[in-house]
């Protein structure tokens, strides 16, 4: 069975520069997030023209009709002397168009048509109602329901993003602070000091456990702190409320011991420089 190619976790002292990471990754958030309010503004709007109107708003036509005809997103009522007016395709019924494509030639149609988006509302002959004033602008404001969802949708999903490039960019600032005031901290040659104890009364999520050598080491969450956790000792710790990339980290014997959440929403545990445990994190 072939061995899965090992992950690999670049150290934050092995990195780009803070400022470097920043940019890249929040310029590139922003400009999908930019591009998702814009696209859900578009879609919003597109969809103003085909609110319901009341019938004195509408635009009369009256003229013999010459031909129904049928495109793939589109269908036009063309008339003798010239004229064409579109209706909206996606809201015919299957007996509608069986009777357009059925009418013959020079019959009077008498229609209303929504100045707002062109479209044809209303369609009478001297003897009957093809299409009825109501029914089709509801039909059509209906449909278009969705398309209005899918933009409000976009937009919150832009908004979404330009919060969340926020936050990422605050927490790299954060975490490079973190370890470079533990870097200052660390004596060469000498174990990392432990925080405290771990408290077994308090209510904790494991995240990631593995056991190395002599090492029990545990990847675990309380509350709104991630803890590295080894032989029931806290090494390091990294408070949020909400989680982005972050890397604790140890020093005990001469090992280096790792743990944390990569940029892939993978959470990992390290020991001397290989990944000993991995796991996607879904929550």
């Amino acid at each position: 069975m072939k061995k899965r190619k090992p992950r690999k976790i670049k150290k934050y002292s092995d990195r780009q520069t803070t400022g470097d990471l920043i940019l890249q990754s929040t310029a590139g958030t922003l400009v999908f997030a930019v591009l998702g309010i814009l696209m859900g503004i578009f879609f919003i709007s597109l969809q103003n023209g085909n609110t319901p109107i009341p019938r004195s708003e509408a635009v009369a036509y009256e003229g013999e009709f010459e031909e129904y005809e049928i495109w793939r997103n589109s269908r036009d009522i063309h008339f003798t002397d010239g004229s064409s007016y579109s209706v909206y395709a996606h809201t015919e019924t299957q007996a509608f168009q069986d009777r357009m494509t059925a009418l013959e030639k020079g019959t009077k149609l008498y229609i209303l048509v929504n100045p707002n988006n062109d479209l044809v509302v209303e369609i009478r002959t001297d003897t009957e109602e093809l299409m009825n004033f109501e029914a089709s602008q509801k039909e059509i404001a209906s449909y278009d329901d969705g398309y209005v969802a899918i933009g409000i949708v976009a937009c919150a999903g832009g908004l979404f993003l330009i919060f969340y490039a926020i936050g990422s960019s605050k927490s790299k600032k954060k975490e490079a602070a973190r370890h470079s005031k533990r870097a200052k901290k660390r004596i060469e040659g000498q174990d990392d000091q432990a925080i405290r104890r771990v408290e077994p009364a308090l209510k904790s999520k494991i995240l990631l456990e593995a056991t190395v050598g002599e090492f029990q080491i545990c990847y675990r969450r309380v509350k709104h702190v991630n803890e590295l956790v080894i032989n029931g000792l806290v090494y390091d710790e990294m408070k949020a409320i909400i989680e982005f990339e972050h890397n604790l980290r140890a020093v005990i014997g001469e090992h280096t011991i790792e743990a944390g959440l990569d940029e892939d929403s993978h959470s990992y545990i390290i020991f001397d420089g290989n990944r000993v445990a991995d796991k996607l994190r879904v929550i």
